[in-house]
């Protein structure tokens, strides 16, 4: 009978050790795993089936933590481990963003959304839309949280160029920043579409200016198609397109972009008629524009 109790206690600490260990390395959360060897310790046998309970019981409802079993409704599971700072460029190569935070584990994504601020978050803008309806409640809160604070930052730059260019409005070089941080703005996703409406009028008064000028810029008058083509201003899109092919028949933007008008005009007359002149042009086509044209030609 000893022999036999002897076993069990063996296997059962076996059982214990080898689940622990195996849950720590897949999740990495030291107190849950000890608030967990407590349980099947203590609980032989039935401390394992309850955590395997717990499991099954998260899987089907992520949103519910063990937070509160030791932290109590308004606790965080090991908050310093925020604190630590995580490789965000070294994680985005070993996996896409987007995957990490829907397979990742809970804390990490945490310390991954807040480790964002360390780095230039208008790049990682797309990493903190997919955090803000994560599933976990924490990670959407920081994203949220950083999503303000980027544009509370973008406004506080803003502001300073357009300060600049008011106190210097002849200066083309302010003109040009201006130009610039305003497109940033407009594109970067930051913002609603519905709060973009000043920054449209804004930016609009800019590049008329610059476009004003004698000899237009390549990067003003793609921008400028490109903001035509937000705001639906789909005639001074055909306008502005068509002179960015004239001045720069070489640019591969400026062969998009007049794709792009054609096919918001639904003119297929003028869309032939521009393909038909692109063996003629001095522009060397990359896979950029070529995916276009494989399509419209295939389409014919």
């Amino acid at each position: 009978m000893e022999l036999v109790i002897r076993v069990l206690l063996i296997l059962h600490l076996l059982l214990t050790a080898i689940y622990i260990w195996d849950w720590y390395r897949d999740f990495g959360r030291i107190q849950e795993a000890a608030i967990r060897l407590v349980i099947c310790l203590f609980l032989p046998y039935l401390g394992f089936l309850f955590c395997k309970f717990v499991d099954y019981f998260k899987k089907r409802f992520p949103e519910d933590q063990m937070d509160e079993l030791y932290l109590g409704n308004k606790g965080m599971l090991d908050e310093l481990e925020l604190l630590r700072p995580v490789d965000a460029r070294a994680e985005l190569e070993k996996a896409p963003a987007v995957d990490t935070l829907r397979t990742g584990t809970y804390d990490f994504r945490r310390r991954m959304v807040i480790d964002i601020l360390r780095e230039d978050t208008m790049d990682y803008l797309a990493v903190l839309q997919e955090a803000l309806v994560n599933e976990d409640v924490e990670t959407s809160h920081y994203a949220s949280a950083v999503i303000m604070d980027l544009q509370k930052r973008v406004q506080i730059e803003l502001m300073r160029q357009q300060k600049a260019f008011e106190q210097n409005p002849d200066s083309l070089e302010e003109q040009e920043k201006l130009e610039r941080e305003l497109f940033r703005v407009i594109e970067s996703g930051a913002f609603e579409e519905n709060s973009l409406t000043r920054y449209y009028i804004q930016y609009e008064e800019v590049s008329d200016a610059l476009l004003a000028r004698e000899n237009p810029e390549a990067g003003w008058l793609h921008n400028r198609v490109v903001i035509d083509l937000r705001t639906g201003n789909i005639r001074h899109a055909n306008e502005t397109s068509a002179q960015f092919v004239a001045l720069f028949p070489a640019s591969e933007d400026a062969v998009i972009d007049r794709i792009q008008v054609c096919l918001r005009m639904q003119d297929r007359e003028e869309l032939d008629s521009f393909l038909g002149k692109l063996r003629e042009m001095p522009v060397v086509l990359t896979v950029k524009s070529l995916q276009y044209i494989r399509f419209l030609n295939g389409a014919d």
